[in-house]
């Protein structure tokens, strides 16, 4: 091989491994947001956790084909979790068991992944926590300033009931 095509190869392989570690980082980081959703929902920290959105957001929770909640932009989201947090779950700590997080898709500055969850609740009367809900986050990112953020959370609820 001539010089010029080892610096060729050399260069993509560059490219290559700079776009691989990009990617690892992305997911690393977006994994961490997902982490900070849980932490900043049950202890809570309602601010914050809509912080974890863009202006422009939306939350839905469906149960089969039916759409169950929906609400659209972040100060409504924060304004959702400040009720919730004060008067529905005033009384019980939540706790939100993320696992199995897959990238649907990942770019630059766009991601989707979905994640299954299990809900519990205890209240101080409860000797353990109680499962509350399951289901899969449907979760789409947008990475602007150099910052992961949530567009658009879908909750499926686990259902065994015909909701048509």
């Amino acid at each position: 091989m001539n010089i010029k095509k080892l610096t060729a190869v050399a260069f993509l392989l560059t490219l290559v491994s700079i776009s691989y570690s990009d990617g690892i980082a992305n997911k690393f980081a977006i994994s961490e947001m997902l982490a900070e959703y849980s932490y900043r929902w049950d202890t809570k920290a309602s601010r914050e956790f809509a912080d974890l959105f863009t202006d422009g957001s939306i939350l839905e929770t469906w149960r089969g084909e039916v759409l169950v909640n929906r609400i659209e932009g972040k100060q409504n989201i924060l304004s959702y979790a400040e009720q919730s947090h004060k008067v529905r779950l005033i009384d019980r700590q939540t706790r939100h068991h993320f696992s199995g997080l897959v990238f649907k898709t990942l770019s630059e500055t766009a991601a989707i992944t979905e994640n299954m969850a299990l809900i519990t609740h205890q209240t101080a009367d409860d000797q353990q926590p109680i499962i509350r809900s399951s289901g899969i986050y449907r979760i789409s990112w947008e990475k602007k300033s150099e910052e992961w953020k949530m567009s658009k959370r879908i909750l499926f609820i686990d259902s065994l009931e015909d909701t048509r």
